[in-house]
This record gives C-alpha cells, structure tokens and sequence, in this order.
C-alpha cells in the first residue's frame, strides 16, 4: 500500500463527521468524536476509546482497560466475555463505516479496512495461541518500549530472588543459542507480519539479558541485525534492555562500548533504592554504591540509561531515608537529557516474601494516598537533583500488556 500520510475528513448523511488519520504504518478513525479505533498495517486493533473508557489492546490478545473514576485511575484486563463483545463493537463500527464511505476511499484504504474486518472472533483466537507458542509470558518492560519488538534472548531472570518482584518465578533462567533465537524471531516476524513496520525498536528480554557473557551476546546480536534490520534504513534497530546491578559490574567500559556499536542504546537499571536498609530489605543483588559505578561504565561506554525507583519500600519508618538517599544517588549519576528515571509505586502480594518480612520489621505500609505524595516528591526531587533534566515519569506495571 503506497497511501499518502494525511488527515482526511469525510462527511455522509449517514454517518456524520468521519476522521481518518493516516500514517505510514497506523491508521485511526474518529467516529464523530465518539470514539476512536487505532490499527496497524496487519489490521490488528492496538487502541480504542469508546464510551469514555480507554483500551489497549496486546500482542498476547488480552485487552487492558483504562479509566479515570472520582476514586482514581482503574486498570484491569478484560475478561474473556468483555474481550469479545468490545471486539465485535469495533469491528461493526468500522464495516459501518467501510460500507458508508466506499465511494469516497481510494482502493488502498479500502483495502487496508478489509484487512481490519478480517479480525472476527475466531482469527483473535488462532493469534493468541500462536503468540502463546512463540513467547513466554512478556512479563514487564520500559513504557517507553511498549511498542517496541520483544525478543526474548534469554528467558526468567538469572538472580530471581528480589523480595518484591514475582515476574519469573514461573520459568528457569535461560540463555537462547543463536539458532535458537534465529527461530524465535523468524516466528516473531511471521506473527507481527506487516505489524512490524510499526515497531522500530528492539527490547531485548527478560529480565537481564544483557548478563549473557559476551562472547555469546556477540553472536546474539549478530542474529539480529541479520533478522531484523531496520525498516527504513537496513542498518541496525535500536536495541533496549535491562540489566541487574550484579550483571552491570561484570562487563567493561569497553565492553559497553562494544555493545554500543551494536545498537545498544538504554540500558535500564533497577535501583529501586538508593538506601542500602531498604535496598537489602528488596533482596536485590548488588548494592546502590555498585549502580552508581555501573551507570558510570554504561555512559563511559556511550548508552544510556533508565533508572528506575520504587515509592513505598520500607513503608512509613523508612521512607525519609529512601527518599533521602535515592535522590543523593541520583544526583551523583549525573544523568543527561537522553537518560531516563522512572518511578514506579510498589505493588507486592499481600502473602509475598517483601509482605511478610516488613510484617515481621514492623514497617507499616504506605496508604494510596501516601504512595503517590512520595510519587510526587521523589518526581520533583529527581529532577531537581538532575542538572541536565532526564526525562521522569510514572512507570505503574499495571498498565503493562504486550
């Protein structure tokens, strides 16, 4: 399809005032201001607002819903009746829509809508079990790598004992051979299909992947340059992963560098606090004094890198220390307008290993209202304590779906 990249308007008797945003690789429709649908270039439904409420919708084909109440923001996923019913909605909304505008559609958005009503129940069923059979779960990631192309290098997490954090501990850490990950991501291009286009970075995934030794992250990376070059240039995708502290110790500047010429662009580094009490209290591996010095190799290296902080952790009797202490650190990172901070509220099982050892400490937790004053403190804080002003903002995992 070769569509020229420009808001339309269209107006019918029928239909009313129709908006058709037109990008290279999305498409969205404003159906009288009422609602709005956006998909890609597969056809997949990626966003809507309908009825005042917002959705996003995942490769994984859970839908998650988004709403401002007078009680504060809800996220929930939809359950399998709600998936189905908010499908069929928009899937009538735009074969409406299709039918009253045909006339006045060239062929290759008329084409582009076929391809969106080919999504009936049964082809939202076939792709989820394919996602299923391609991915692990796809359990977190940056929000600024939402719509980034997930490769999963390694699978679980290689330390997987961090007090606060249950993402892996349904799968052993494990590294992919590079015939391996030439599979999985042959799969993945299949599944994403013209989709791809729209996903111009890489997340390389789980939880650490960048602890690979780097003989063999070499040969993963090498992988995916010959997979998956960029779209538009046929050089090499941005790539984007985490790393624990401990991992981030064990390489070099050079190897950083390295890692750079490879595409490496952010690596994101879960502090979470900068208070060693709290730190140890998390059980992360590492400590905050190694972060700083990792932080210090990564930029030394040429990539940047996310930081990402908790609001909650050691409840009310720690919390003038955590905050203390986190924005100290911060400040001595030195950050730089292409670095990022993330704060993200603490969220555990009540019956969790971080739950039950603050019970035993005595560390009452944060209210809502508590947890979000230290949102905002530690926000104004750490962009105070950042000369250079990062980009800070609120990472919530609950409104995380891939």
């Amino acid at each position: 399809m070769h569509l020229q990249t420009a808001p339309r308007l269209l107006k019918t008797p029928a239909l009313g005032s129709i908006y058709l945003n037109v990008q290279p690789h999305a498409l969205t429709i404003s159906d009288n201001l009422r609602a709005t649908y956006t998909f890609d270039r597969e056809g997949r439904l990626l966003s809507c607002f309908v009825g005042g409420e917002n959705y996003r919708c995942g490769l994984c084909g859970d839908v998650l819903l988004k709403v401002t109440l007078p009680s504060g923001k809800q996220r929930r996923l939809l359950c399998p009746d709600e998936q189905t019913g908010l499908s069929e909605s928009v899937r009538s909304a735009v074969a409406r829509i299709s039918a009253g505008l045909a006339d006045q559609l060239p062929a290759e958005l008329r084409a582009w809508l076929a391809v969106i009503l080919a999504w009936d129940a049964e082809r939202w069923a076939r792709e989820r079990q394919t996602f299923q059979t391609i991915y692990k779960p796809v359990s977190i990631v940056p929000p600024d790598q939402y719509r980034a192309v997930v490769l999963q290098a390694t699978e679980g997490c290689s330390w997987n004992r961090c007090s606060f954090c249950t993402f892996y501990r349904d799968r052993r850490f494990h590294i992919k051979a590079p015939d391996e990950l030439r599979t999985h991501i042959q799969q993945i291009k299949a599944f994403l299909g013209a989709g791809l286009a729209l996903r111009t970075s890489i997340f390389l995934g789980d939880a650490n992947a960048l602890i690979v030794p780097q003989p063999r992250l070499r040969e993963l990376l090498q992988v995916i340059h010959d997979e998956l070059p960029s779209a538009t240039t046929g050089e090499l995708r941005p790539i984007y992963a985490f790393l624990d502290i401990f991992g981030g110790e064990q390489k070099t500047i050079e190897q950083y560098a390295e890692l750079r010429a490879a595409g490496v662009r952010r690596v994101y580094l879960g502090l979470e606090s900068g208070d060693e009490a709290v730190f140890r209290l998390l059980n992360k591996p590492g400590s905050p004094a190694a972060c700083l010095d990792v932080v210090r190799r990564l930029k030394a290296g040429g990539i940047s890198v996310g930081i990402i902080l908790l609001a909650g952790p050691g409840g009310a009797t720690l919390a003038p220390q955590h905050v203390a202490q986190s924005l100290a650190i911060l400040q001595a990172m030195e950050l730089a307008p292409d670095d990022l901070v993330y704060i993200s509220p603490l969220i555990v099982p009540p019956d969790g290993a971080y739950a039950q050892q603050a019970r035993e400490l005595g560390l009452a937790p944060l209210g809502l209202d508590e947890i979000a004053a230290q949102l905002a403190t530690l926000k104004a804080g750490a962009l105070e304590a950042t000369e250079h002003r990062p980009k800070v903002a609120l990472y919530h995992i609950e409104e995380w779906i891939y």
